[in-house]
C-alpha cells in the first residue's frame, strides 16, 4: 500500500474559526492533518473579545481527541514590529503581547508573525526595532514559542535573508522562546533555490550555518505564483506554481526536518487542501 503524505510528515493547514475557535480541530481532522494553524482573533483588528473558558476547554478537548500534535497561531497582520513610528510601536507591543496571552490560553505550541517593514529606515534600524519589541513582550513564564516568519523582501520587509533572521535572534534575550517559521513561497521569492537538490542543500546549509537548526521550528508550505528572486509574496496551490513538485520533494524527504509542522497556506484554503494533499501524495508514488 502506498504511504500517504499525512502519515509521513507533520502536515497541517490554516483552518477557519467560523462558528467558534473550538471547531477548528475538527476542521483540521477532516484532512487527516496532525497540525493546524488558526487566527486566534480577527487578523485585521487590534482588539479582540476575550476567549471564553468554555471555548478554550472545548478547543483543548477536541485537539486531544483528534490527536493534533501541534497548534500554530498566526498573529495579526497589523503587527509591524520593524516600524520606527513611536505611536505604532506601542500598539504593536500591546498587540503582540495579547497574541502571546491568547496562544497560551489555548495551549498553542507556536505563534508565527511577520516582523514587518522598516519603511524608509535602514535595515539595521529595522532589525533593532524588531528586537526591542520582542524583548519587551516575550516573558519567561510563557509557554508558546514566537516564530519569526521569513519575508519575500516586498516593501522593505525585514527577514528576507537568513542573516537578517539570525541578527534578530541574536538580539533576543529569551532565546528558548524564539524560533523561525520558513515559508517556502517567501524563501523562493527571496532568491533561495529550493528546487534543485543541490540548491536545496545549499539553502538549508546556509540556514543552519546562520541560524542554527534548533531555531527552525515550523514551515508554511506554499507554491509561488512568481519566480525565484521576484521579491513578490504570492502564494499558489501546491504543484501549480514556479516551485513545483520538485521543490516540495526536497522538503518531504529531508529527514533532518521530519516531524516539524508543515502548514499549508494555499489560496483556496480548505476548499483546495485535498488538491494540495493529492499533489503531495503524487510525490510518494
Amino acid at each position: 500500500m502506498t504511504k500517504k503524505i499525512t502519515d509521513m510528515i507533520n502536515l497541517g493547514g490554516h483552518v477557519s474559526t467560523n462558528g467558534g475557535i473550538e471547531l477548528s480541530p475538527e476542521r483540521a481532522a477532516k484532512f487527516s492533518f496532525s497540525s493546524f494553524q488558526i487566527f486566534s482573533k480577527n487578523q485585521m483588528q487590534w482588539n479582540a473579545k476575550p476567549l471564553e473558558k468554555k471555548a478554550i476547554d472545548l478547543f483543548k478537548e477536541s485537539r486531544k481527541a483528534k490527536k493534533i500534535s501541534s497548534v500554530m497561531i498566526h498573529a495579526s497582520y497589523l503587527l509591524n514590529s520593524a516600524t520606527s513610528d513611536s505611536g505604532l510601536k506601542e500598539k504593536v507591543r500591546a498587540g503582540l503581547s495579547l497574541e502571546i496571552d491568547r496562544a497560551d490560553l489555548l495551549g498553542a505550541d507556536l505563534l508565527t508573525y511577520h516582523p514587518g517593514s522598516r519603511k524608509e529606515a535602514s535595515l539595521e534600524k529595522g532589525i533593532q526595532n524588531v528586537v526591542e519589541i520582542l524583548n519587551s513582550v516575550i516573558r519567561e513564564d510563557q509557554n508558546v514559542k514566537v516564530l519569526i516568519e521569513n519575508s519575500a523582501g516586498q516593501g522593505n520587509s525585514v527577514g528576507k535573508t537568513f542573516q537578517e533572521l539570525a541578527s534578530i535572534i541574536d538580539g533576543v534575550l529569551l532565546k528558548d522562546k524564539i524560533g523561525v517559521c520558513l515559508d517556502t513561497c517567501h524563501v523562493w521569492a527571496a532568491g533561495y533555490d529550493i528546487v534543485s537538490p543541490e540548491g536545496y542543500k545549499e539553502t538549508m546549509d546556509d540556514l543552519k550555518s546562520n541560524l542554527g537548526a534548533k531555531y527552525l521550528l515550523g514551515f508554511h508550505m506554499n507554491d509561488s505564483k512568481k519566480g525565484k528572486g521576484s521579491g513578490v509574496d504570492r502564494h499558489e496551490q501546491i504543484g501549480k506554481g514556479t516551485i513545483g513538485l520538485d521543490g516540495f520533494r526536497n522538503f518531504i524527504f529531508d529527514e533532518e526536518i521530519r516531524g516539524k509542522p508543515m502548514i499549508l497556506e494555499t489560496p483556496k484554503g480548505e476548499d483546495g487542501y485535498m488538491d494540495d494533499i493529492n499533489e503531495l501524495n503524487s510525490i510518494l508514488r
